[in-house]
């Protein structure tokens, strides 16, 4: 079974890419890139007849303006750590990019509607919320500063985030210990595709997650026909 995490450049700019590996036992990573444009991480979705996807992005908007019921419950559940969802709406200006990119998977076969069995072969797509399954998986305080911010408070949060993907999720089923994670850096630019790497691979590992478990150990946030986000729960 194959798993794919995507941090997607939502307008346009390059994305992280994780592709998991389930064997029977454990979870292998398979591929792990920066990749340029939405093209190409299409391209990097291979044929495979089941696999599911974890999205950093918006799956469904429905609404013309304000939030959806999805961003509404991530910001009341994980506010106090910090991690409020971004508010989704159809007016802003890079969803015409995001929805093709997604319109592209469903045409290849991925639903994007929640999955009616736990471990099935079939194709599926759905948003993650990194910082929202990060503070459930690793049972953080609050979210690890590494996406704003003074860049040795970043560089410090990524290297504690990097560290926790490392050797946290091999305490967690289904199993995986990555190797080969990319170096953090020590400009802006490094830390940022380091970052998008990162956040791939938690997407991808939250989407092995919900095969594995379904809703017995993961959340739905929000009304599935108007969006949602999966988010293991603990």
């Amino acid at each position: 079974m194959h798993f794919y995490g995507i941090d997607l450049g939502w307008t346009g700019k390059p994305s992280g890419f994780a592709s998991l590996l389930w064997d029977g036992k454990r979870l292998n990573l398979t591929q792990l890139a920066r990749l340029d444009s939405h093209d190409e991480v299409l391209n990097a979705v291979t044929g495979h007849n089941s696999a599911w996807i974890g999205l950093d992005a918006p799956v469904i908007i429905n609404n013309p303006s304000g939030m959806r019921q999805a961003d509404r419950a991530a910001h009341e559940l994980f506010s106090r750590e910090r991690a409020g969802c971004y508010p989704i709406n159809l007016s802003m200006p890079f969803v015409p990019k995001v929805l093709a990119f997604v319109e592209t998977l469903t045409q290849r076969g991925y639903s994007t509607a929640p999955p009616t069995n736990r471990q099935s072969q079939t194709r599926h797509l759905f948003e993650v919320y990194p910082h929202a399954a990060a503070i459930r998986l690793f049972n953080l305080p609050q979210i690890l500063p590494y996406k704003k911010g003074k860049l040795a408070i970043r560089k410090i949060a990524l290297a504690q985030f990097r560290d926790l993907l490392a050797h946290g999720l091999s305490h967690h089923h289904p199993s995986l210990k990555p190797q080969d994670l990319p170096p953090i850096g020590d400009t802006l630019v490094q830390l940022k595709s380091c970052e998008d790497q990162l956040d791939a691979v938690l997407c991808a590992y939250v989407a092995a997650h919900f095969w594995y478990w379904g809703l017995t150990r993961n959340n739905l946030l929000g009304h599935p026909p108007d969006g949602f986000i999966v988010n293991p729960s603990f």
